[in-house]
């Protein structure tokens, strides 16, 4: 006979989680056929997910970084069943990606400082059959402060740039970590890979025309003032012809 807890009761995180992400995690583990239950002996009728200022939380111990990473698996084809959590085929899925992810980053340079990942949900990718996921990765502070870009390369470094991971294909478009992606971000980067020493060369070459321009801009008007000038000169030692002057029509 199980019994059923009533008392509401806090849990408190020390990270800057967001508190849906972890309803949804708490709601995922917790899930057994059609109602949730903690252990085998509490039953759960109400759950709050309540967000506190970071002077409510303890500071005793640095609390994980967490950096979410998406991409797109192109071998699994979207479905309901895989997008809602009771499900096996969810189950069967979210175990094999979180496994896979697991192996990658162990495996990695960067492995001393990372703690699991775990995927948060499976979603439908516009104008595909392709299945999107939305995946969460813990790293320690300890060592060293990671940063998102870092992550992507690696990830791309040994996913076959982020087309392989173990069984599971990928969109190499699609990976994103917390949001950062070259394609994204760094839109000069994409559109030219040139370096630094080109990029300079072409702008002196830019100012070396426009330059050359104004020189003959110069030149030209120079031309132009010396021709009014043989003009005028030529006029005055000519002289100008006056027709009411003319003395042969007083003969």
């Amino acid at each position: 006979m199980t019994s059923l807890s009533t008392a509401p009761e806090a849990v408190l995180f020390s990270s800057n989680v967001d508190p849906s992400v972890v309803k949804k995690v708490f709601l995922d583990k917790t899930l057994n056929i059609s109602s949730h239950w903690l252990g085998a002996t509490y039953q759960l009728t109400d759950l709050h997910v309540t967000a506190h200022l970071p002077t409510d939380i303890p500071t005793s111990s640095p609390s994980p970084d967490h950096f979410q990473l998406n991409f797109t698996v192109t071998n699994l084809l979207y479905s309901q069943d895989i997008a809602q959590p009771g499900t096996t085929k969810h189950q069967q899925n979210k175990r094999s990606i979180e496994n896979a992810l697991n192996q990658v980053f162990r495996n990695s340079s960067i492995k001393s400082f990372f703690s699991g990942c775990q995927v948060l949900a499976f979603r439908s990718v516009p104008h595909s059959s392709h299945t999107g996921v939305d995946s969460l990765c813990n790293f320690s502070p300890l060592a060293r402060k990671l940063n998102r870009v870092a992550i992507y390369l690696e990830f791309l470094r040994l996913t076959n740039n982020g087309t392989q991971l173990q069984n599971f294909t990928l969109d190499r478009n699609s990976v994103l970590v917390d949001g950062y992606s070259p394609n994204r971000n760094d839109v000069l980067t994409e559109n030219s890979d040139l370096p630094y020493w080109a990029i300079i060369l072409i702008c002196l070459a830019g100012l070396l025309v426009l330059i050359t321009c104004l020189i003959c801009c110069f030149l030209v008007t120079v031309c132009r003032r010396k021709k009014e000038g043989g003009y005028q000169v030529q006029q005055h030692s000519l002289g100008y012809y006056l027709p009411h002057l003319d003395l042969r029509k007083l003969q």
